[in-house]
């Protein structure tokens, strides 16, 4: 991700719910693991919506580690 301007995020959590929407009420779409790689479409406050494979939706931003 340092040689490209997309902006990407590592995983850092053990694991980390991925939600619908920016908040934890909201509902879940996966469950992601330790160590992956994430594109990131846009960050809000405290949540990031990312994408991983087929999958689309918000993380929490302390579960994150890269550019954003």
């Amino acid at each position: 991700s340092q040689l490209s301007k997309k902006k990407a995020a590592i995983l850092i959590e053990k694991e980390a719910m991925m939600f619908k929407r920016p908040t934890i009420y909201s509902t879940p779409i996966a469950i992601l693991k330790k160590g992956k790689l994430l594109k990131i479409i846009k960050c809000e406050d405290i949540w990031c919506k990312v994408k991983f494979g087929k999958y689309k939706g918000w993380l929490n931003k302390e579960s994150l580690w890269g550019r954003f």
